[in-house]
C-alpha cells in the first residue's frame, strides 16, 4: 500500500472517530455518571413519598425491563445501531474513496472553535454564554417550526414515535430532522461569532471542560440524560421557569392534550416562558408518551422510520394542493 493511501485511510479512520465522538459526546462518562447519582437521589425521595408504588431496589428502578426492554426501546437500540454506525462508516468511506482533500472538506470546521488562545477570559465567558443562549434560542423556534408545520412535523414525529424513553431516545431521530438542526446551527453560531469578531478582533475561545463546551458541560451533569428516561424530576416552580427539568421534556412527549405544544426548549425553558408554551407541573404525573396509537404502528420499523415520513410528507402536499385547488376553482354562489 502506497504512504498516500495509508494515509488517506487514517484520515477516514480519523473522520469515523470524530463523527462518532461528536454523535455520542452527550453520553459522556461525566454525564452518565451525574444522571445516575441524580436518579439515585430522586429514588431516595420518591421512596420516602410513595414508598408502595417505588421499586426498594435502586438497580431496579433505574433499569425497569418494562421500559429498557420495552419493543419501542428495543427499536431505538436497532435504529441508533443503523443510522449512527452506518453515517459513520459512510463519511469515512467518502474520504477513503475521494482522497484527503475531499476528507479534510468533509471534516470541515471541526476544530474551528476549539484552538485555545491567550483571548481574554471575560471574552471567553461571554462568548460561551452568548454560543449556548443563542443557539438554544434557534433551537426553540426550529424545534416549535417542526410541530407546527405539517410537512416538517411528519419528520419530527420519528423522535416523538418513542413510547417509552431511555438515553439513546434522543437520537432517534429523522435525517430531515437532523438537516434542520445543521442549518440552524450554521445560522446561530456565526452570528454569534461575527458579532464578537467584529467587537473583539482576534480569535475566540470557547470555554471547554473534558472537551466539551462548559455550559452544555454544566447542563449535562445537571440530569441532562434523564430528560429521556422514566426517572420523574422536576425542578419546582421556579427554576422550571429558568432551565428545562427532565420533567417537563418528559412532558413534551406526553400524548395528553394538555401537553401538546408545551416545554419546546432543550436547555432553557426562558423561551418557553416567554413565548407562551411553558408547563411546569406541580406534581409528579403518570404519562402515557408518544404518538397516536394509529400513526405509533406505522413506525414499527427501521425502515419504517425513516421512509414512512416521506410518504406522510407527500400526503401533505398532495392535501395542500388539493385544498387550494378547490378553493381557487370554487364556483361562486348565486346571489338571490
Amino acid at each position: 500500500m502506497s504512504g498516500f493511501a495509508v494515509a488517506d485511510a487514517m484520515l477516514a479512520l480519523d473522520i469515523v472517530s470524530d463523527t462518532f465522538g461528536k454523535l455520542f459526546s452527550r453520553f459522556h462518562w461525566t454525564s452518565l455518571l451525574a444522571a445516575t447519582v441524580i436518579a439515585y437521589g430522586a429514588w431516595l425521595w420518591q421512596r420516602r413519598r410513595e414508598p408502595e408504588e417505588t421499586d426498594a431496589s435502586f438497580l431496579r428502578f433505574l433499569f425497569p425491563r418494562k421500559v429498557w426492554l420495552h419493543r419501542s426501546a428495543l427499536l431505538d437500540y436497532r435504529f441508533v445501531l443503523f443510522d449512527k454506525v452506518a453515517l459513520g462508516v459512510l463519511v469515512g468511506g467518502i474520504a477513503l474513496l475521494f482522497g484527503k482533500d475531499i476528507g479534510k472538506a468533509v471534516k470541515g470546521g471541526a476544530t474551528a472553535f476549539e484552538n485555545a488562545t491567550d483571548s481574554n477570559l471575560w471574552v471567553a465567558v461571554a462568548y460561551t454564554v452568548a454560543l449556548l443562549l443563542t443557539e438554544d434560542f434557534f433551537r426553540y423556534w426550529a424545534h416549535r417550526i417542526m410541530h407546527w408545520s405539517p410537512f416538517l412535523w411528519q419528520f419530527h414525529k420519528v423522535h416523538h414515535s418513542a413510547e417509552v424513553l431511555v438515553p439513546v431516545s434522543q437520537l432517534r431521530t429523522h435525517p430531515v430532522n437532523g438537516l434542520i438542526n445543521l442549518t440552524r446551527s450554521v445560522i446561530a453560531i456565526p452570528l454569534v461569532t461575527g458579532v464578537f469578531v467584529l467587537l473583539f478582533p482576534g480569535e475566540l475561545t470557547v470555554l471547554t471542560i473534558l472537551g466539551i463546551n462548559a455550559g452544555r458541560f454544566v447542563f449535562d451533569i445537571l440530569g441532562a440524560q434523564l430528560r429521556h428516561s422514566h426517572v420523574w424530576l422536576s425542578w419546582g416552580p421556579v427554576l422550571s421557569r429558568i432551565v428545562i427539568s427532565p420533567a417537563q421534556h418528559q412532558i413534551h412527549h406526553s400524548r395528553a392534550p394538555e401537553h401538546f405544544n408545551r416545554n419546546f426548549g432543550s436547555q432553557f425553558a426562558l423561551w418557553d416562558w416567554m413565548f407562551g408554551t411553558l408547563y411546569v407541573p406541580e406534581r409528579r404525573e403518570k404519562l402515557e408518551l408518544g404518538i397516536s396509537p394509529a400513526e405509533t404502528e406505522r413506525l414499527r420499523s427501521v425502515a419504517a422510520l425513516y421512509l414512512q415520513p416521506f410518504r406522510d410528507a407527500w400526503a401533505v402536499v398532495r392535501r395542500s394542493r388539493a385544498e387550494r385547488a378547490k378553493k381557487r376553482y370554487r364556483t361562486p354562489e348565486l346571489s338571490a
